[in-house]
């Protein structure tokens, strides 16, 4: 540390350090050596100061020896190379050291210790105290040692030492640099071993010894705080040098072990040789000396040649020494040391004061390890020997009391100095990994000992498997403080804990013993950060003396503790303590274990600190399952809410930033779990999503909160959201607990119960409605509206907006969102936050209050007022699209969730949303957020709120320029100037319109056109011009508006053919009305017939040929419809409307009608009168009947002869509305009714009763039925050469069984009873007629009668039958039957059934 002066001096020579103490006055440079006066305070700082002399700065070495109380920059450290030491000025300003205290003294006056990790087995504490060199040098490479006996630790690069007491409080230390002597020559060099020596009886501080690996140069210094002193007041060198001699050529030191109890260490070569140095003589000066120990574990011969092939043959056969240590023995002045090598040899010596050493024992650990490991687990393959690896090992202490020793797994041996008591760190190496293993191993040293080896506990190490690196800077170590129930295993960049305690005896471990399996013990990793490279350059461990027997011949240790500790230094990072808090805990029935709990709370809480050099998502075989992990977070995620668990405080001075904090949590948790590739199922990932928008939530309602606290006057200072927490019950919330000073309940609500933040969010509106309950006054109310308004909006759109945002952060990238909601997919989803029910209801009425609110009248509002209402009404847009979110998503939950309840509300949701969805957009435009309306109606697709606010803006335009336009109090400039602002709005909205049309289609047209045609009406529908295309598709897609289709088809389509269609498929299928029905069918064989008349190409012969014969086919089926309808208007113009104009109104036109024509029926087939009554009823409300109904009157209605004469036959036309409308099965069953009501009109009995009658007057009986009537108007019309429909005869038994086990078609959806009185009324019918066939000789009566017919058709009137061009019906017949004088034709009797 000390150059020499100017003058001279060895650049060889060895320096003493500098330390962080006062610095002494500058020393004068010319000759004169007398001492000036001390500087002033001022002048005695590091800075130049300003005299009357120019002050020449001494050259130093780049990297200085000395230590001063400012600072570094990091510009000056350097990284560690080969430095070549400077040549000092004649002036150099010193340091000197003022008066400290003792280290036990300040070592726990305070504790600055940062913790970096905290489990339920162990604490991992970063200790404050670390030289800003050190810190800012976070690469170079260093040797580290930590001595706990002597409370320092002490850092060597290739130049320099650096010691500092570690558990200091300070953050920069007093700490002593030391630039070494003998520096390395290359930088690939292996770095120098030193270690800390205890203090001699005459001082305070400790000593140290450097020992250079290659050279075998060794540097000791009794002190380092006196030889600081000393090298500045002599200008000499203080440190003891020497070498070791009988060095072989590439021989190098490996190891340096501190032998305390022999006064001196061992020094490990590379070529197996263990030697001993002593650093003082026997009287207790300082002097170097070394003396190689007899061994077999290294060569014995010397010479270049001899060096190198004996060290390669020695280091080939039994392996490179693993580890040294050293034990006390019994006696005073001596100690045994042990070495190990890497292949399991084993030596051992008693070494005393001076060198004197014995060899005890010299034997080969593995063939007892292998067969040991083979009896403990035979199930398995025991590795072969060459696998077997000794890594490290220590010895088991002593002197613990016995209710300790029982405790652990270890042997309890008796404190005898024959019996060498090791614990070892094995490794079985394959491919890729380390399977390492703690094996306990027994060495009698007595030479009387039969077995000199006796293996006990093998601990398998199953969480690390990592080799150890071959850069490393350190080699793995062992330790096994006491009481010796918890084992550290250090590595290069991972610590491992443990525990080889005992668990107690249970049946599981006695059967677990048996089946040749170990119980479980607890083991876990720590881990350095890789990224910067983190490394461990050295460790100790601090040991407490409670578990000690009474020793006197222990020194006690500087750093006290009560608990086993690790200590670890990192490069760049400082001192690192591994505490176990009452380890004991691990021979307990339960004792400590990981879980994936534990593991993510590390991660979360610790991983979260950027400046944590620890990491928690390396991955070992400490594993567990997907599930636990997801239970695991779901259990974290709840703690985070309530802060409920250990490392979340229940205070918050600024809960914002508490706040925000536990956001961070969340997030952490999710990003760990990405990090070691946990799989969570996707209903967890959504609960950790909803749970941290909640945290989000409450982060934004505490800024609201803040921000109305502003914004409200002095004397009303409580907010909605402190409202809201007082009025939520007391079952719903903690309670806060007064006695420990919890009064804030608004505080304690945030950092207990935001996982109830779906109560809270019900609740704004509950407060509005309870205060105005409460009469509160109108200024307060507004404040109350506008607040809950706001807190809606910005919560729940911001829980929205973040679940879009962190998809991807919880694994949840593949879900489709619909503005902030799930699309589909909802089933084994617990209920979202946002989709309660109570929510949905309350954010509606907010609504709803809100839009209420904002139409107060200006002028009865305070300035306060007016703007809270403009703000509210602002807010109301995001707030009504808010709660359509609301909705739909809680309505998408109820279907997907299974329950018919829930599903059964879900479909009230759902047509609750398709209702708002139109009401609150068109109440939001009408409050004047038009833009906002049009936003949200595309939004949520609501297209009927999209027309509706489209056109009425339109409109309310158009009325305004129409105001305009009229006013006579506008100037013509300023009237100019609204009109131009106007006419372009509205150009604008016309242009919306068509994006509208161009965008959605028909999903917007339709309901567009709708709104048109109920709002304005058919010829504003027709005149709208802006859209032909979806106007067309839109009339054509509704057959209610056909009537209008086929005008726009002509007049703007000009599609004569499809007006046709249109018309002839109204009249045809749909029209109810018959005046209406006969001109649409009219009006559409007419377009038919003219657009078939048009000119047709020849390329269209053949299509126009196949049209022809589809339009005669259509024309045809227009021509049946036509002769129904005609024979329907003329049955009412000729029978029904003489009757009933005398009626008064409508309500008496059935009753006269009743009364002229009604047939009787017995009571207990009364259904008839009731189907005649239904039907008379249609015909005089002018519905077109259809064919089967219009029979049913034709055949039932009594036509009184007066009234009958003015048409043909009832029966006649019943056959030609059959023939014309029905086809088939039902055209043959409907003229067998109406034939079998035919035949039932007349009195049968009596005409078959001819007894005492004459011909003439039979004749004249059969002439007056309506049977014989029929006859003659169906030759009559056969004999017709136009008519084109053939008409079948019936006798009387092919009328029978009609009816009577099925009905029409009109009757298959009628109810059942009512069905089986209408069979009973058929069967009545069948059953007379079929009385009148075998007992009356019907049939042969119905023979005549036919006959008689056509006889007097024939005679009468030939081809003069009166009958219309396109077989209409005949009117009334003058016949003059054969053998009757002359009569005219009458009608039947009528008769009854």
């Amino acid at each position: 540390m000390f150059s020499p002066g100017p003058s001279g001096g060895d650049h060889t020579g060895v320096s003493t350090p500098m330390t962080t103490r006062g610095r002494r006055r500058q020393r004068p440079s010319g000759p004169d050596t007398s001492l000036p006066l001390p500087k002033s305070k001022r002048l005695r700082s590091d800075r130049p100061q300003a005299t009357g002399q120019t002050f020449v700065e001494p050259a130093t070495a780049p990297e200085t020896y000395e230590v001063k109380s400012a600072q570094p920059s990091a510009v000056e450290v350097k990284q560690d190379g080969l430095e070549q030491p400077a040549v000092a000025t004649p002036r150099r300003e010193l340091s000197v050291r003022s008066k400290k205290s003792r280290p036990a003294d300040r070592l726990h006056k305070g504790d600055g210790t940062t913790l970096l990790s905290l489990t339920a087995a162990f604490e991992v504490r970063k200790l404050p105290a670390f030289p800003e060199r050190l810190r800012l040098d976070a690469t170079s490479r260093q040797y580290g040692v930590v001595d706990s006996s002597i409370g320092c630790a002490l850092s060597l690069s290739h130049t320099h030492a650096i010691v500092w007491p570690y558990a200091a409080a300070s953050l920069s230390p007093e700490s002593f640099t030391f630039t070494l002597p003998h520096a390395s020559k290359h930088a690939t060099d292996p770095l120098p071993l030193g270690l800390l020596v205890s203090p001699s009886a005459s001082s305070s501080e400790p000593g140290l010894v450097v020992v250079m690996p290659t050279s075998g140069k060794i540097t000791y210094w009794e002190s380092i705080s006196s030889a600081t002193t000393l090298d500045f007041m002599r200008q000499q060198r203080t440190g003891v040098e020497d070498s070791i001699y009988g060095m072989f050529s590439g021989e190098r030191v490996t190891e340096l072990v501190n032998v305390e109890a022999a006064a001196g260490f061992i020094l490990a070569f590379s070529s197996g040789r263990l030697a001993y140095l002593s650093v003082r003589d026997s009287q207790g000066r300082p002097k170097v000396s070394v003396q190689f120990l007899r061994t077999s574990l290294g060569p014995a011969s010397s010479g270049f040649l001899g060096s190198i092939r004996n060290a390669l043959s020695y280091s080939t056969l039994q392996g490179d020494i693993a580890a040294v240590r050293a034990n006390r023995s019994s006696k005073q002045g001596e100690c045994t040391a042990v070495a190990v090598t890497s292949k399991g040899r084993v030596n051992a010596w008693r070494i005393h004061r001076g060198g004197h050493h014995d060899l005890l024992v010299e034997l080969d650990l593995r063939p007892a390890i292998l067969e040991a490991i083979r009896q403990a687990d035979a199930t398995h393959s025991i590795p072969s020997s060459e696998s077997l690896k000794i890594v490290d090992f220590c010895l088991v202490p002593k002197g613990i009391a016995s209710k300790y020793a029982e405790m652990s797994r270890l042997r309890q041996l008796p404190a005898s100095d024959d019996q060498q008591h090791l614990l070892l760190l094995t490794s079985f190496d394959d491919k890729q990994q380390c399977h390492y293993s703690l094996i306990e191993v027994v060495i009698d040293t007595e030479p009387s000992a039969e077995n000199s080896v006796d293996v006990g506990m093998i601990r398998p190490i199953s969480s690390f498997t990592t080799p150890p690196s071959p850069h490393a800077l350190a080699k793995p170590r062992i330790y096994l403080p006491k009481p010796a129930l918890i084992a550290f295993i250090i590595f290069d960049h991972a610590t491992v804990v443990a525990s080889v305690a005992q668990p107690p005896e249970s049946p599981d471990s006695q059967i677990m013993q048996d089946n040749h399996t170990l119980p479980t013990a607890f083991e876990d990793v720590i881990d350095l950060r890789q990224d910067p490279p983190l490394e461990i350059i050295g460790s100790s461990v601090e040991e407490p003396q409670i578990y000690d027997l009474v020793d006197d011949e222990v020194r006690p240790a500087r750093v006290k503790t009560k608990n086993p500790t690790a200590v670890l230094l990192v490069r760049g990072v400082g001192t690192v303590r591994v505490v176990v808090p009452e380890c004991q805990r691990f021979a307990s029935v339960t004792p400590p274990k990981p879980t994936a709990k534990s593991k993510l709370d590390q991660a979360v809480f610790f991983g979260i600190k950027e400046d944590n050099p620890l990491v928690f998502d390396a991955q070992h075989n400490i594993r567990f399952s997907d599930k636990e992990y997801g239970e695991a977070a779901l259990e974290l995620s709840e703690e985070i809410l309530t802060s409920s668990g250990p490392h979340l405080s229940p205070l918050a001075a600024k809960l914002d930033d508490n706040i925000k904090g536990r956001v961070r949590y969340l997030d952490k948790i999710m990003a760990h779990m990405k990090s070691i590739g946990i799989d969570l199922d996707r209903s967890t990932k959504w609960q950790l999503m909803w749970n941290a928008e909640k945290m989000h939530v409450a982060g934004i309602l505490w800024r609201k909160h803040e921000e109305f606290l502003l914004m409200r006057p002095a004397s009303s200072k409580k907010t909605i959201v402190a409202e809201i927490v007082d009025f939520i019950r007391t079952e719903e919330k903690s309670k806060p607990d007064r006695a420990r000073g919890e009064t804030d309940e608004l505080r304690h609500w945030f950092i207990h119960d935001i996982h109830r933040m779906e109560l809270f969010i019900a609740w704004a509106y509950e407060v509005i409605k309870h205060n105005s309950k409460a009469k509160l006054d109108t200024v307060s109310l507004t404040r109350m509206v506008y607040e809950a308004s706001d807190l809606y909006n910005s919560t729940i759109r911001d829980a929205f907006a973040f679940r879009q945002t962190h998809l991807e952060l919880y694994g949840l990238q593949d879900e489709k969102l619909d503005h902030g909601i799930l699309e589909s997919h909802y089933s084994g989803l617990l209920t979202p936050w946002t989709a309660n029910r109570f929510v949905a209801n309350n954010v509606k009425r907010q609504v709803e209050l809100a839009t209420e609110w904002i139409k107060q009248d200006p002028e009865s509002l305070t300035d306060e007022q007016k703007m809270l209402i403009e703000k509210t009404r602002e807010i109301l847009p995001e707030m009504t699209e808010i709660y359509l979110s609301v909705l739909q998503e809680l309505t998408r939950w109820n279907l997907a969730s299974g329950d018919p309840k829930l599903m059964a509300e879900a479909q009230k949701y759902e047509e609750l949303y398709k209702e708002d969805c139109h009401a609150k957009v068109v109440s939001l435009s009408r409050s004047g957020n038009w833009q906002a309306g049009i936003r949200i109606a595309e939004t949520h697709r609501s297209m009927h709120a999209l027309a509706e606010v489209l056109v009425r803006e339109i409109e309310l335009l158009r009325e305004a320029a129409t105001v305009i336009d009229t006013s006579a109090e506008t100037s013509a400039e300023t009237s100019a100037d609204q009109m131009e602002t106007i006419r372009s709005a509205m150009i604008r909205r016309e242009d919306k319109v068509h994006e509208c049309f161009e965008a959605y289609g028909e999903d917007f047209a339709f309901p567009f056109y709708d709104f048109l045609l109920a709002t304005f009406g058919i010829e504003t529908l027709l005149e709208y011009y802006s859209d032909t295309r979806y106007k067309t598709v839109y009339l054509r897609a509704r057959p209610e508006l056909a009537k209008i289709s086929w005008i726009n088809d002509i007049i703007v389509e000009d599609d004569i053919d499809h007006a046709a269609h249109t018309l002839l498929d109204l009249g045809l299928a749909r029209e109810q009305h018959i005046w209406n029905k006969k001109v649409e069918l009219s009006l559409g064989k007419l377009a038919r017939m003219a657009e078939s008349s048009r000119p047709t190409s020849k390329a269209s012969i053949q299509e126009a040929t196949i049209n022809g014969t589809a339009d005669d086919m259509r024309v045809d089926a227009i021509d049946r419809e036509l002769t129904i309808i005609s024979v329907q208007i003329d049955f009412y113009n000729t029978q029904i409307l003489p009757v009933i104009t005398v009626a008064l109104d409508e309500s008496e036109e059935l009753g006269l009608v009743q009364e002229a024509f009604a047939p009787q029926f017995p009571a207990k087939y009364k259904i008839l009168g009731q189907l005649y009554e239904d039907t008379m009823k249609r015909l005089l409300q002018h519905e077109a009947l259809d064919p089967l109904a219009f029979i049913d009157l034709l055949t039932l209605i009594k036509l009184p002869p007066e009234t009958g004469e003015s048409i043909a036959d009832q029966f006649f036309l019943a056959i030609q509305v059959a023939s014309n409308g029905l086809h088939g099965d039902e055209r043959y069953q409907a003229e067998q009714l109406i034939w079998r009501r035919c035949f039932l009109r007349e009195d049968w009995k009596a005409i078959n009763n001819t007894s005492l009658k004459v011909d003439e007057e039979t004749m004249d009986v059969l002439g007056e039925t309506d049977l014989f009537q029929l006859y003659c108007t169906l030759y009559a019309n056969q004999n017709d050469r136009t008519s084109k429909v053939p008409h079948r005869r019936m006798t009387a038994s092919q009328s029978l069984g009609v009816y009577t086990e099925t009905l029409d078609r009109r009757f298959s959806n009628m109810e059942k009873s009512y069905r089986e009185k209408m069979l009973e009324a058929m069967r009545w019918e069948d059953s007379k007629l079929r009385e009148l066939v075998e007992t009356c000789r019907l049939d042969e009566w119905t023979k005549e009668t036919q006959r008689l017919a056509e006889q007097a058709v024939e005679k009468e009137y030939g081809d003069n039958v009166l009958t219309s061009s396109n077989g209409t019906l005949l009117k009334k017949l003058t016949i003059k039957r054969p053998g009757i004088k002359s009569t005219g034709t009458r009608r039947g009797r009528n008769g009854r059934h």
